[in-house]
Order: structure tokens, then sequence, then C-alpha cells
């Protein structure tokens, strides 16, 4: 944030400097094509986040040849006498054009920086349930047609394992940032741990996992794994609620309805064993950092 600071500052810094230009110098005569070209260049550049993919001297460069030929439209001569103010325009409009893009990029570090908090990464993030649901239908029906197993599993964050200690009204601002990075954290960890062609979405406060192929015997297995991997990996414990085709239900929704009634159902554990389970985990990374020494 503080480079990014800086950078606005810079950059009107130079808007400040250049727009009281002619007052410092008798000399320099801006004209009007030029006063209306630099800001055009900061808003367009700010503007449109995709200038900052091609290679910076197209985007410095570009916007010159245009610039020369409506100067050239609108008054009779750029060189000779005139050599020395074309050329301080031309830089002035490279310069702005500079900052204006150093800004940009800046904003869009910003973006990612927010987009990685709370959405995880790019590619990491499960889909909207409203996205999710269709095809997850299909894959439904795919299993009871051709009488393929099938497994939907339920899970969400334990809410006492991600509380904090502090003050009411931030910590209610804090326990949402947190709940949302632990839910990023929870998502890519499920991304990595599952195979691609299993489906994942994110349902109110809780995802919904669609497994194919996958049968009521090896639910268990891969819950456990599954949990595992959420408590090393992010320091969180589930509650976990699963449902087979055709054993449970032959409908997505009913599907969905016995996977979210048995995570519901399942007994939360006290919080002095999840504190056991962090100074373990915390153990555990302590003992490894010593093994790497």
């Amino acid at each position: 944030m503080k480079r990014m600071r800086l950078l606005v500052a810079a950059l009107i810094a130079w808007l400040f400097f250049f727009y009281n230009l002619e007052r410092l110098s008798k000399f320099i005569d801006i004209t009007a094509v030029t006063y209306t070209f630099v800001p055009a260049m900061v808003i367009v550049t700010v503007l449109i986040p995709s200038l900052r993919r091609i290679p910076a001297w197209v985007h410095v460069l570009a916007p010159i040849p245009v610039f020369l030929v409506v100067e050239t439209l609108l008054k009779d001569e750029l060189w000779g006498a005139y050599l020395a103010l074309t050329v301080t325009e031309v830089c002035a409009i490279v310069l702005t054009t500079l900052l204006a893009r150093r800004v940009s990029m800046g904003i869009s570090e910003f973006e990612c920086a927010i987009d990685h908090i709370t959405l995880g990464q790019p590619g990491k993030s499960p889909e909207p349930f409203s996205v999710g649901q269709g095809e997850i239908y299909r894959q439904v029906r795919r299993a009871r047609d051709h009488q393929r197993p099938l497994a939907l599993m339920a899970l969400k964050v334990e809410e006492e394992s991600i509380k904090v200690a502090l003050d009411r009204m931030v910590q209610e601002a804090q326990k949402a940032m947190m709940k949302q990075y632990v839910i990023s954290g929870v998502s890519k960890t499920l991304c990595d741990e599952l195979e691609d062609y299993n489906i994942i979405a994110k349902r109110n406060d809780h995802f919904l996992v669609l497994l194919p192929e996958v049968t009521p015997d090896e639910l268990p297995d891969l819950t456990k794994r599954l949990c595992k991997a959420i408590s090393e990996q992010v320091g969180v414990t589930l509650q976990v609620g699963t449902a087979s085709l055709p054993e449970n239900a032959l409908t997505f929704e009913g599907l969905v309805e016995k996977a979210i009634e048995k995570m519901d159902a399942e007994p939360k554990p006290s919080l002095q064993s999840q504190r056991m389970t962090a100074k373990q985990i915390a153990l555990q990374e302590a003992i490894g950092e010593l093994g790497d020494h």
C-alpha cells in the first residue's frame, strides 16, 4: 500500500507540475491538444486494466503517432522552431503514460490480493451452486440411468474453530474476513486433494462435492483423508455428511437433503479437542523444522 500511495502521489504531483508548466517558463506554450491528450492517457490507462498486458514500450509509444497526426492537422508546423515544444509535449505524454501504467498495475495487484483473500487462488475456487448445479444434475442423471455409483458430500467449516478474541465491532469484521479466508483455504485444499472430474460447488455456508464412481464403501476413507488434509493445511475441523445413489436417494434434491441432514447431525468436536489438534499440528511443524536443520 505504501508503494501505491507513492505512485498516486507522484502522478498527482506530475499533473500539477505539468498544468503549471507555462507559468514556470515563458518559453513554453503547451497546445490545447497536449492538455487534452495527457489526462486522456491517464483515464484510458487506469480504466482499461487489459492495457497492462501489452509491452510497456508499445503502450507508451503507440499514442505518439496519433498525437503527432492530430497536432499536424491543427497547426502548420511541428519541426523547426517548434521542435523543442514538440519534444517537450511528447516527453510529457510518455511520462504521464508511464506513471498512469504503474498506478494501474498497482491497482490490479491490490485487486488480485483482495481476490486471493476472499475468493482463493485463480482456478482453485469452487463454482457457485447456481453455476455448478447443472453439471451436478447431469452427473446424477447419468449415474441413475446407467446404474453407476455416485456420492454427494456436504461439508462446512466449524464456527468454533475460527473465532477470534477481539472487541465486538472489530470481532464481527475480523470474523467475517477470517471466515472467508478459511473458506478460501478449504476450497483450495479440496481442489488439490480431489480429482479433476469431481465437482465442487459452494452453496451458502457449505460445500457440495459430487464424487462420480465413488461407492459407499470408499466414502469413509475419502472423508477421513479430506478432514485430515483440511486440519493440517488450514487448521480447522469439518462437519461432513454423505449420501449415495441409489442407497440414500434417487434424485439430486434427495442426495443434497440427506447429505446436509447428516452433516448437521454430526456431533461437533469440543473446543478442547480442537485446541489439542492445533497444538499437535504446531508440534509436528516444529519437529519438521528441527529435522530440516
